[in-house]
């Protein structure tokens, strides 16, 4: 396993090597190619009708993914210390985005934008492959949420829901836990309740 002990590493190379071991070189172009930022509570990294082009990694703060469906914005996707975040299918696609990302937090956001990454990716086998794990990771996060909105009463979601974002419950507002797992608030209110 490489690593480096580098005081100005971005959190985002250190957890991607995390992820799976680069060489120093690669780690060096890595955080060559990446930025950290304190960004304020409300700034959007992604709106709707925008096209995707960073991937983000939230080192200290909470982020939340978002759609609008029938005049109601649904959360889809939580990402809280870190964790990664991004725009995937407009990544991928190049289309413009059907959701966006908003911080819910003052937090501290590390990116890079997806053209460095695919350069990278072309030139190091191992960051290659770090991505290949990241998307095979949010690929199992899609499936699991899935599953858990079809086979989970909502009590049961809500207790998942804390075990997966530690803190999440005590930070976020409960209008965006609400959406998140399907349930007004009034009923997410009552679920508390009884926990």
């Amino acid at each position: 396993m490489f690593k480096i002990k580098n005081e100005t590493m971005n959190p985002l190379v250190e957890a991607i090597n995390r992820v799976s071991s680069l060489t120093p070189t690669a780690q060096e172009k890595l955080n060559r190619c990446s930025s950290s930022q304190i960004l304020p509570k409300n700034t959007h990294l992604l709106q709707t009708g925008n096209i995707s082009t960073h991937f983000y990694y939230i080192h200290k703060g909470l982020a939340r993914v978002y759609y609008h469906f029938n005049e109601l914005e649904v959360t889809d996707y939580f990402a809280i210390d870190n964790q990664f975040i991004g725009g995937v299918d407009s990544l991928f696609t190049g289309l413009p985005s059907q959701k966006a990302i908003q911080l819910l937090e003052d937090s501290e956001v590390c990116s890079i934008s997806a053209i460095d990454l695919e350069r990278l990716s072309a030139e190091y086998h191992e960051i290659e492959r770090a991505g290949r794990k990241l998307a095979t990771f949010a690929f199992l996060e899609v499936q699991r949420r899935i599953e858990s909105i079809r086979f989970h009463e909502a009590k049961e979601r809500y207790m998942e829901l804390g075990k997966k974002y530690p803190g999440l419950l005590n930070r976020c507002p409960l209008k965006y836990i609400a959406s998140y797992l399907g349930i007004t608030q009034v009923t997410l209110s009552r679920l508390r309740a009884e926990i």
